[in-house]
Formats: structure tokens, C-alpha cells, sequence
């Protein structure tokens, strides 16, 4: 370590209140790549206006598309827990993280390498990532350690932690190992999803992130240092829309 570098400087209440309200929506994110939505959550996402939550963060167009999005799909879902609705969702997120019937490939190796197959060195990468910071995931070969949820928590942890280093690493690991592949991961979920739930969770987490990453741009002064995009994320970038996919106005292919 330079014992000369200066000091980075702490953030201010200002940016604190921003990096913990982005990290309120990050949970909710989080959560819903996680596993299978379930009556507690629909009940506490509508609860709490969850679509109006990300509505105030996201600036852009999209962002508020995606926040509206959000919320009429909150909106529509019964009160009361409906086996059917439920089944619907399920089935859904099974497609987009369990079965690939999406081809939506939830790890950020087969993104970023040629050969797109699972546990390869961007999962080495973050790995390093995690154990400078003394974190390990529960079990890798269940779900890997560069799966969508675990480089979340991550970044989630990084915001909570809050010193300036951790800021800055945070800025850093979405450059390096999240936004090269996230994004992308996420409109290809709002392009294809059959609910309005998982597309507008595929699309908020693509806003949320972009945003995230400007908004620590301005709290540490370092721009943006983006991982080259490889042939294999380009190519899945420019993937076809299935026409059998439901059109969602403002989410389906216009980029």
C-alpha cells in the first residue's frame, strides 16, 4: 500500500441517504432474483409501493417505464395469495434461473467467455473479490459464486459497509465483474419473461445498477473503467426476440 495516497474522502450525509436508499432497492432485486415469489412478498411489495420506491431513484426513461411496470404489475395481483397467480410466477422464474427454457443464463461466466459454460474464471474473479473482504458463498456448486444474486449482495454489502475504499471497490466490482453482463442479463428477462413481474424485475435491475454506477461516479470522482466486451456478450446482446414473447410497452426491443 502507497503510505503516501491520499486519504479518500468519507461520504456525506447527502450521498449516505442516496447509497442507503439504492440499497433498499437493491434488496428488493435481490430477493426477487433470488427464488420464487411467494404471497409475502407480493404482499409486502405492494405494501410498501415498491413501483413508486424505484420510481423516485431512476432518472431515465426506461427507469420509470420500468418503475411503472412494476407497480401495475403490484397492482393487478390479488390481495389475497391466488394459488394460480403463484403458480404462474413460479413457473416463470423457474425458466429465467432454473431451467434456461429462456436461455437466460443467470451466471456471469457463460456471459463473459466464449465457451459459455458455468464456473469459469470470472467466477475465480469475484471469488477473489469476496475473500478480500472475508466473504464466502454458502456453496458453490449449488449456486455459484458469480450467480446474479451473490455479486449482488455483494455490491449490497460494499454500500453497507460504507467507508470510502469500500465505496470505491463497489464502484470498481460493477465495472469489473456486474455491469459487463447484468444489464444485458436483465432486458433479455424484460424481453422474454411471460409476467409482468419478472420483466420488470429484469429491467429495474439494468436501470438500477446504470444509475448506481453514476451515482458513485459523482461520490468518488472514478469514472467508469468498463471490462472489454467479448464476442460471446456481444452476441447474446444482439440475440433475437422469440416473436412468441409478449410485447410489453417501452421494455420489449427498442435498443
Amino acid at each position: 500500500m502507497n503510505e503516501h495516497a491520499p486519504a479518500l474522502p468519507e461520504p456525506d450525509a447527502a450521498a449516505r441517504a442516496a447509497l442507503d436508499a439504492a440499497q433498499e432497492a437493491l434488496a428488493i432485486l435481490i430477493r426477487l432474483h433470488d427464488r420464487e415469489a411467494d404471497a409475502a412478498l407480493i404482499t409486502g411489495l405492494k405494501g410498501i409501493q415498491a413501483g413508486t420506491l424505484f420510481a423516485a431513484l431512476l432518472g431515465s426513461r426506461t427507469g420509470k417505464q420500468a418503475a411503472g411496470l412494476l407497480q401495475s404489475a403490484l397492482d393487478a395481483l390479488p390481495e389475497a395469495a391466488d394459488p394460480h397467480v403463484l403458480d404462474r410466477l413460479a413457473v416463470d422464474y423457474a425458466e429465467i434461473y432454473l431451467t434456461n427454457g429462456f436461455r437466460i443464463a443467470p451466471e456471469a461466466s457463460v456471459w463473459l467467455t466464449d465457451e459459455g459454460l458455468e464456473r469459469q474464471e470470472p467466477m475465480f474473479e469475484v471469488r477473489d473479490w469476496y475473500a478480500h473482504y472475508g466473504i464466502a458463498v454458502p456453496d458453490w456448486r449449488k449456486r455459484a459464486d458469480d450467480h446474479i444474486v451473490h455479486e449482488l449482495q455483494f455490491v449490497a454489502f460494499l454500500l453497507a459497509e460504507g467507508s470510502a475504499v469500500a465505496i470505491r471497490d463497489a464502484a470498481r466490482f460493477l465495472d469489473r465483474c456486474v455491469l459487463p453482463w447484468v444489464p444485458q442479463m436483465g432486458r433479455r428477462v424484460a424481453q422474454r419473461a411471460e409476467t409482468q413481474l419478472y420483466a420488470a424485475t429484469g429491467m429495474l435491475t439494468a436501470e438500477l445498477l446504470e444509475a448506481l454506477r453514476a451515482q458513485l461516479e459523482q461520490i468518488t470522482g472514478e469514472a467508469p473503467n468498463p471490462r472489454p466486451v467479448t464476442r460471446a456478450v456481444a452476441e447474446k446482446t444482439c440475440g433475437i426476440v422469440p416473436a412468441e414473447r409478449p410485447y410489453v410497452p417501452g421494455l420489449s426491443e427498442s435498443w
